[in-house]
């Protein structure tokens, strides 16, 4: 969904509820923090807790945040002789939720797995789950306020790390409405939001995408948006987020039976 088709499922589910109408402003603030909620629950019901789930949980996260999850390579900071040290200042401005990390010692990438500072004695002191190098690289980290320490018995101290992670989505925004007294510039991509908006000839519905033209700047008749921000999450979380921003929405107000009765409704 855009911005304008994402409002409207918003303000159905609204109307589901007989609610009265909410500005776009309020409804954004309603979408945004339902999607930031959506990807921290996502995260935290399925982030790895072992070294049996890592992988698997790794890729269900993927799977579902496809469109926000990046990766990045970091330099360490050498603790002698562990752990080493991914500095958070090195870590990317857009930086969320940590899925999965490898480490490079003399060119080879290791696969980390997840550690918590409770376990970190009892590990250390088994034979069979410590830091080792065979028969294969054992690698372990841990989250903390300065980075990610990684615990390892290499010879060579890990000297990069590549992170994958969840970025900050982007937000959504809804833009400026405007009539044919708008000249626009060609290339924008303005969004119908009138029942009909008539452009070059042609009839566009309400959640319409319309490039501008050469020779066309204007439309001919009704309204659209521009200046909008659309975000990059999933378009199958759309709908989702959309049902959570009208639950938002109705809490904002103290409207708590509606929501309740929304969220029955859900279920």
């Amino acid at each position: 969904m855009n911005i304008i088709q994402l409002h409207e499922r918003v303000r159905f589910w609204l109307d589901i509820a007989g609610s009265a109408r909410f500005d776009p402003f309020d409804i954004d603030n309603a979408i945004n923090a339902g999607m930031n909620d959506i990807v921290d629950q996502k995260y935290q019901g399925n982030r790895p807790m072992t070294q049996g789930d890592s992988f698997q949980r790794s890729q269900k996260l993927r799977d579902e945040l496809s469109s926000i999850v990046k990766e990045v390579s970091i330099n360490t900071t050498f603790i002698v002789p562990s752990p080493v040290l991914v500095p958070i200042e090195l870590f990317p401005a857009d930086f969320l939720h940590l899925v999965a990390i490898k480490c490079v010692s003399s060119f080879r990438d290791h696969n980390c797995w997840p550690l918590s500072y409770d376990r970190l004695n009892e590990i250390q002191n088994n034979p069979y789950r410590r830091p080792r190098q065979v028969p294969f690289a054992k690698v372990y980290y841990i989250e903390s306020s300065t980075g990610i320490r990684l615990y390892h018995s290499l010879s060579t101290p890990p000297n990069a790390a590549t992170l994958s992670y969840i970025s900050k989505p982007i937000q959504w925004k809804y833009g400026i409405d405007y009539t044919s007294s708008k000249s626009f510039v060609i290339g924008n991509v303005v969004i119908a939001n009138s029942d009909v908006v008539v452009y070059n000839g042609s009839n566009y519905l309400r959640g319409d995408e319309i490039t501008i033209v050469t020779g066309v700047l204007n439309i001919t008749s009704g309204t659209v948006n521009f200046d909008y921000v659309n975000s990059n999450i999933n378009l199958p979380l759309h709908e989702e987020i959309a049902r959570k921003a009208a639950i938002n929405a109705l809490i904002s107000i103290k409207e708590f039976d509606k929501s309740k009765a929304l969220i029955e409704h859900f279920i």
